[in-house]
């Protein structure tokens, strides 16, 4: 018997960043009611060290949303960061690891199936062959 592997279609793939960004849309809005719960915190007491959690939250709300919106247009960078924004999720037991292995498994099936970009795009004006770094041939003396 012959064992042969499926490739899971890129239609498939697509899908799932489609389920990643939608997660990462879904933490932000639990990071924007965490930035509310410490917002009603602050407002009797009037410290300002109270106004750290809602700060802190906002910010992670606003990533959070980025790297979703981003996700769902298969930037390279927001693959790199939804694996990252994964990771740290997994600590948190036990929704959290939940959350993070589901990221982690939609992400890493898309960049299999070739889904995200291989390369950066240059930049307008920067020349696509101009590379930095030291050619290893050897040169010929004399």
């Amino acid at each position: 018997m012959t064992v042969t592997r499926v490739k899971r279609p890129a239609h498939f793939a697509r899908r799932m960043v489609q389920v990643a960004g939608f997660i990462f849309y879904l933490l932000a809005v639990q990071a924007l009611v965490t930035a509310a719960v410490g917002l009603s915190l602050f407002l009797p007491s009037r410290n300002g060290a109270d106004l750290l959690l809602p700060a802190a939250s906002f910010l992670l709300a606003c990533a959070y949303a980025l790297v979703g919106y981003h996700l769902r247009r298969y930037s390279l960078w927001a693959r790199n960061f939804a694996f990252a924004f994964a990771g740290l999720a997994l600590f948190a037991f036990p929704i959290g690891t939940g959350l993070g292995l589901i990221i982690v498994g939609c992400v890493a099936s898309a960049n299999r199936a070739r889904v995200f970009p291989s390369l950066r795009r240059p930049r307008p004006g920067e020349s696509p062959l101009l590379r930095f770094e030291p050619e290893l041939a050897a040169e010929r003396v004399g």
